[in-house]
Parts: structure tokens; sequence; C-alpha cells
């Protein structure tokens, strides 16, 4: 993941937020999507590994994150195939996605701006707006769905480049976004920077039991 797209999910206080539930949990890891595959962070080291071979032992896992992943991986089964095998019986699963539910009246106006990265290329857009049915069909007690309307700051027109690129690579908003879509999303934000105005980042947390 890029310095870029890390600040992005530090700012959102994504990390923080999605892993709260894991708190109590014993062995923990989280899973991240980093360019085609996804990055498996256990204790202090990290890997890049497959979604459908993950390099961990059979009910060896008490609890696991799985943050911005789950729209972007091209074998959803065999990454859920793969979670049932590392967690344990009644382990906890956290998944986080992006949101596309506009909570307030001050968001209403960025609808119509957004458009092109709501609308994206998801690879699985089934894992938004119906995450909580993919995580039944596969065998998992889904015990909370929360939506969070995140915010960054867009104090002037030169940080709205950098908040589209590091956006589509932390896959808050779809990274196959092409580049007409990325333009027009620039221009948009663009439009809408200034002293105190902030970017609607909505995310989605679902917690669920093994």
């Amino acid at each position: 993941m890029t310095a870029p797209a890390r600040d992005v999910l530090h700012r959102l206080a994504a990390a923080d937020w999605a892993t709260a539930p894991l708190r109590d949990a014993g062995a923990v890891g989280t899973l991240r999507p980093r360019a085609g595959s996804l990055l498996l962070h256990r204790g202090a080291g990290a890997a890049r590994v497959a979604p459908s071979a993950l390099p961990v032992a059979t009910n060896a896992v008490d609890g696991l994150a799985l943050l911005l992943a789950l729209p972007v991986v091209d074998d959803v089964d065999g990454l859920f195939a793969e979670l049932r095998r590392v967690l344990r019986p009644g382990a906890t699963l956290v998944v986080v996605v992006p949101s596309v539910v506009v909570r307030s009246t001050a968001d209403l106006r960025w609808r119509s701006a957004l458009r092109p990265a709501h609308r994206g290329p998801w690879r699985h857009r089934s894992a938004l707006d119906r995450a909580g049915w993919l995580l039944s069909a596969a065998d998992f007690a889904v015990l909370g769905d929360d939506r969070v309307p995140f915010a960054l700051p867009l104090p002037t027109s030169d940080t709205a480049g950098s908040a589209v690129d590091a956006l589509t690579a932390a896959a808050v908003w779809p990274p196959g976004l092409g580049p007409d879509a990325r333009a027009e999303l620039t221009a948009a934000l663009v439009e809408h920077a200034g002293p105190g105005r902030r970017l609607p980042v909505p995310l989605r947390r679902l917690v669920a039991r093994r």
C-alpha cells in the first residue's frame, strides 16, 4: 500500500475503528488489498498473500479484519474458504467495505459529484451492497453492521488530485477507475475544495462470528 493510501486510512481512523471488535481476541491479523493480492499483517510481520492460499495454519486465528479488500479480490469464494479454514470456531471476522449511503443533508451535494466513484468498476459490487448476505452465505453469523461517515479535509484545490489517487490506491474508491472518471472526480473535488471543506467518505463495518 502506498504512503498516501496509508495516510488516508489513518486520517479516516479506519484502522482503530475496524479492529476495535478484535481487542479481546488472542491471535489476530488484518488483510488489506495490495495490487491484485492481499497484504497479511500478523504481529510485527507482513506478507503479500493470495486470497485463496493464506499461509496460516488451520484453526490458528481468533480474529481477522478484512479491510477494504472484499470488493476488489478476484476469488471471493476462495477467500471465504480460507477464512473459514484459518479462523477457530467462535472466532471474529471484521469486514470493512466502502459505503455509498449518504447520511447527512450536508453530504447531499456530493451525490452527483461522487457518482463515478460510487458506481465505478468494482470487481464485486455485491461486496458493497450485499456484504451481509455474502457473509451469511459463507456460513458466518453477522453480529453487527455499522456505517460511519468519515471525512477528509479538502482545504485547497491542490489536494484534489492526490485525494483521488490515495482513495483509489486504498480501495476506498474503485482501483480500476479510468482516466476520464479520475479527471471528473478531480474536477469535482477542485470545485468543492476550500477552507473548512470536507470530503465525505462513508465506510461500513460488519462484525461476524465463525
